[in-house]
């Protein structure tokens, strides 16, 4: 799976869109910032529009602002408006496509990858994304004591980036430094 340079742009404008908050931001302005060639970003903005991530309106006080509630968006909407369904292989989204599909020992992996990336990125709304919250969880004590081995460090010392986790299956970026 590979995002899109259009799928970047969008990411970009959306970003900008959050940071003016409710006031009307120029596309012009939007791509100059954001080193979008204008005539992209306005393309790319009515995909945008379309998808109901953001609102336009013309004149000289006009221009783009979210559409969306940023605190329940999540960048899997915005990365599936551009690019529709995320999957790691064609096989993955519809298994017609490979005759190999039923005893292939990958796909099953493909498809837990899918679900992995788009749990991830659902799990991130775009308040927490532009916030900076969605990197600094904490992990709960019994997984902390599991990944740690160390049950007596200060546990403020080992702030880590929850990948994603289910009963099965943790995944962290661990910081430099770390045990």
């Amino acid at each position: 799976m590979e995002l899109t340079r259009r799928t970047d742009y969008a990411c970009r404008i959306i970003r900008a869109a959050y940071a003016n908050k409710d006031a009307y931001v120029s596309v012009s302005d939007v791509a100059d910032a954001e080193s979008i060639p204008y005539a992209f970003a306005r393309s790319i903005q009515h995909d945008l529009v379309h998808a109901g991530l953001l609102k336009t309106v013309r004149g000289a006080k006009g221009g783009l602002t979210l559409a969306c509630d940023p605190a329940t968006t999540t960048v899997l909407d915005v990365l599936t408006a551009l690019q529709g369904p995320m999957n790691m292989s064609p096989c993955s989204a519809d298994p017609e496509y490979c005759e190999r599909c039923g005893g292939c020992e990958y796909h099953g992996i493909w498809k837990h990858a899918d679900r992995l990336m788009q749990d991830y990125f659902e799990s991130i709304t775009l308040e927490k994304l532009f916030s900076g919250d969605h990197v600094k969880l904490f992990l709960s004590d019994e997984t902390f004591e599991k990944f740690s081995g160390n049950d007596s460090a200060p546990r403020a010392h080992y702030a880590l980036d929850i990948i994603y986790e289910d009963e099965n299956i943790l995944l962290i970026n661990k910081p430099a430094g770390m045990l």
